[in-house]
């Protein structure tokens, strides 16, 4: 395992170095998927920024609360970037809602803005899943296949890696179907595809928690796969095109639409005089 990776004479714990790369990559896959469905790069940065700290502020918080006497007997812990530190869903709302909150306030369409997260939310699972393997945080069943890896001595299933590759797999998809005209069939593709990975990953894995013969995880992937895959089949909507409010053009490029009225145009003929004879 590799709890700690060094850089130069510096060594840097693995888990938050992994989360910091998980937040940029993902969030300039959105603003390079934004861009293609008629989104300002500004306004997906933007977007991704505030639900990024309304949901570590609130993850923070909630992990405090719950667990106040260890902070009280070392309060300098609050200030810790250990991943355990944080509480996943009182996080994860406190982040749609912050999110949500600026699309209000900037007029953003929620359908548009989710699918250009969509690429952002697969590419940052992929270097998450990286992290997890590495740091050994999830682990597999035992297993004698010939890519089982060694987790302290024993050959598992590399749970982490399943994800991960999976993960990009689905990216890729993701990213070849994008469709601008609608927008929400790359959401719930996107959807589907996070579903199955963990409906097929997690069966190999061994400190999940279980709900009934299924691991939680597989059980909300089976959910997510089959709500998804509704969707995608009574979407009917015919394709609409996605134009940008005043206030999301990029005035830095030229508008192509409008006619360039400093240069003649030379494909109407002028009007013609007659020489004198």
């Amino acid at each position: 395992m590799y709890p700690a990776l060094p850089f130069g004479p510096v060594t840097l714990p693995t888990g938050p170095v992994f989360i910091l790369l998980a937040a940029y990559f993902g969030l300039d896959a959105a603003a390079r998927t934004g861009r293609r469905l008629g989104l300002r790069a500004d306004d997906v940065w933007n977007t991704g920024l505030l639900a990024l700290l309304a949901g570590v502020i609130v993850a923070r918080l909630w992990n405090v609360f719950q667990f106040w006497y260890v902070y009280a007997a070392e309060p300098l812990l609050v200030f810790s970037l250990r991943p355990s530190g944080y509480a996943f869903w009182p996080g994860l709302i406190a982040a749609l809602i912050g999110g949500y909150a600026y699309l209000l306030r900037s007029a953003l369409h929620p359908i548009v803005m989710a699918a250009a997260f969509t690429p952002g939310v697969l590419a940052a699972g992929v270097l998450l899943n990286v992290g997890d393997y590495l740091t050994g945080v999830l682990t597999g069943l035992p297993s004698d296949m010939p890519w089982s890896l060694p987790y302290f001595g024993e050959m598992l299933h590399p749970v982490a890696l399943y994800r991960a590759v999976g993960l990009l797999v689905v990216l890729l998809v993701v990213w070849w179907r994008l469709d601008r005209t609608r927008p929400q069939r790359t959401l719930y593709l996107g959807g589907l595809g996070w579903g199955l990975v963990h409906l097929i990953a997690d069966g190999f894995a061994a400190n999940a928690p279980i709900t009934g013969s299924f691991r939680t995880s597989q059980v909300i992937g089976l959910v997510l796969a089959l709500v998804c895959t509704v969707l995608l089949a009574r979407d009917k909507s015919k394709p609409t095109i996605v134009t940008p409010e005043p206030s999301q053009l990029d005035l830095s490029q030229p508008d192509l639409s409008q006619p360039d009225l400093s240069q003649p145009d030379l494909s109407q003929p002028g009007p013609t005089t007659s020489s004198p004879a």
